[in-house]
């Protein structure tokens, strides 16, 4: 339930906070005194399109914070998910509208986005203005909502069409996997066995696209790389002056020295450095050996390197992955070679599930028509009591494709008036017609769609007497599952409040602002006596005013 909201800058609000009872809760006022305002507010909060035009004039922000508490496990579940439920189990909602039109949206102090503001509202309110569609009303709830109220029944069939479901989609995928029909399945052999034979030829080996680029780099610099391995093979060991020669001398003179223990350390690593230098000549002698350049034979290596590079830049990007490629569609191909006996198998077992899957479907039809033509009978009787006489509602079926939700798609419409044809109801329904037949509809399925919060804006529009009252009535009966917020300008709706709250148009010597009071006692009776006779409250107005109240309790 809607616990306190707090309006800061908002059009004609500077500053108030208003705490909600848990019952009926009922907003009265002149008209334009700014009791949308207060709806308006609370919308923002919940996560509706921001209007810049409602910042109040001269601020540069306006803000809304809306605490909600008692509220349901749908939503505890997603606040935990989130890891934004508090240990009170409380939930505290805040937007800040800023000029330049930004938006900080807040769940419990911790930033959200807009969408997951919105995601916690329509959890925890459910708004029912004339200007507003609601969920209940949105064509695509109608069949869950529909389902809901058919209840364990439409329930443990509609389980078994959606496990029939999934059966017939798996054998479709076996199907699928083995290539299909005869004819795709002989193009895909014929193409795999195509690109085996290709990678087979190859002989491709691991690492051999790297091991021939090397030795065509080395190919394309021979004759550099000759030219450096001869001019260093003669520095190291081949000239008079040669590199090795000259070490082996600076040996033989500090050999006499060994005696000093420093000196014949450097003599041993001049040692170590020969024998490295003589090493690597011998190394730089064995490449230049093998260096030798036949153009016949880098022919062929650049052949074979371009084919490589071709093969696996269609195979994969490497050796390695070309070659497991091909060992993957060598098993395809051997299960392609078997499929013909396999989906013999699967499309026996598809038949007979497809079957069975249509049986259900048909049965979760029949259940879902005879439970929608209770629902048409309850809602057409809510809405005669209501004054609309004439109304026909229909659920409109749609046979569809089978899914795992059945074959059916339903949408709900409408008729007010005699001769007048069904339609959707968005297309029909006028906005008082559409407030009525939304308080028809939340009295049905109040027991198994529970949402915390209703909110009412001028529900009994066009309604008067006798129908005023049954309005009322409906409404505090909703009060059982719900708390109610609602604007009415009816006294016969507004005696059935639990809470009254008095909204009305201050000036001070600068600006127009709202206020809210929250009535008490005879300050309840008074406002339905001004609702009844006007401004100037008579004795009579103020007698009938408490007869009304009074009654309210016996209906209720």
């Amino acid at each position: 339930m809607l616990q306190s909201l707090s309006i800061k800058n908002v059009a004609l609000i500077k500053e108030i906070e208003i705490d909600f009872g848990k019952g009926f809760n009922v907003l009265v006022g002149e008209t334009g005194a700014g009791k949308s305002i207060i709806f308006d507010s609370l919308n923002f909060v919940l996560g509706s399109k921001a209007d810049k035009t409602l910042v109040r004039y001269g601020e540069n922000l306006m803000k809304v914070d809306a605490i909600f508490s008692f509220i349901g496990q749908n939503v505890k579940d997603f606040l935990v998910e989130n890891d934004l439920l508090e240990d009170d189990g409380e939930v505290m909602l805040s937007r800040t509208l800023f000029d330049d039109m930004k938006n900080v949206c807040k769940i419990n102090g911790k930033s959200v986005s807009l969408g997951m503001l919105k995601t916690v509202g329509q959890m925890l309110v459910d708004s029912y203005s004339q200007h507003e569609s609601i969920s209940l009303l949105k064509a695509k709830n109608h069949l869950a909502l529909l389902d809901k109220f058919g209840g364990d029944e439409i329930l443990s069939i509609k389980e078994k069409v959606s496990e029939s479901f999934s059966k017939v989609q798996a054998i479709k995928k076996q199907i699928t996997d083995l290539g299909g029909d005869k004819f795709e399945r002989e193009r895909t052999k014929e193409l795999l066995s195509y690109q085996i034979e290709e990678l087979e030829k190859a002989q491709l080996q691991a690492g051999e696209e790297e091991e021939l680029k090397n030795k065509l780099d080395m190919y394309s610099s021979a004759e550099r790389i000759n030219e450096a391995l001869s001019g260093c093979e003669e520095s190291l060991e081949d000239s008079s002056s040669s590199v090795i020669d000259q070490i082996q001398q600076c040996e033989a003179m500090l050999s006499s020295l060994s005696s000093f223990e420093n000196i014949n350390n450097c003599r041993e690593r001049l040692t170590s450095a020969r024998y490295e230098i003589e090493d690597i000549s011998q190394t730089l002698k064995e490449i230049k050996n093998e260096l030798s350049f036949d153009e016949r034979e880098f022919e062929r290596l650049d052949r074979r390197y371009d084919l490589i590079r071709s093969l696996v830049k269609k195979y994969g990007g490497s050796c390695e992955k070309a070659l497991e490629y091909l060992a993957q569609i060598k098993e395809k191909v051997n299960a392609l070679e078997d499929a013909d006996f396999l989906i013999e198998k699967y499309e026996k077992q598809l038949e007979k599930e497809d079957g069975e899957l249509s049986s259900l479907a048909e049965q979760l039809s029949i259940k879902r028509k005879k439970v929608a033509l209770d629902i048409e009978n309850r809602i057409v009787a809510e809405l005669r009591e209501l004054g609309m006489k004439s109304t026909v509602f229909k659920s409109a079926f749609t046979l569809a494709p089978i899914t795992a939700n059945g074959k059916d798609e339903v949408e709900f419409t409408f008729s007010a008036n005699k001769g007048q044809d069904v339609k959707s109801l968005s297309k029909t329904a006028s906005g008082g017609e559409l407030s009525r037949f939304m308080l028809a509809i939340k009295n049905i399925f109040s027991q198994i769609d529970k949402t915390g919060t209703l909110i009412f804006d001028e529900i009994d529009s066009g309604i008067s007497g006798e129908t005023g009252v049954i309005v009322g009535q409906k409404i505090k009966n909703l009060t059982k599952s719900s708390q109610i917020i609602c604007i009415t300008h009816l006294p016969q709706v507004a005696s059935f409040g639990d809470d009254f709250f008095y909204v009305s148009k201050k000036e001070d010597e600068r600006s127009t602002y709202t206020e809210v009071k929250h009535l008490q006692g005879d300050e309840v009776v008074s406002e339905i006596a001004r609702m009844i006779g006007g401004d100037k409250i008579s004795q009579v107005a103020l007698k009938h005013a408490q007869e009304m109240i009074d009654q309210t309790k016996t209906r209720a």
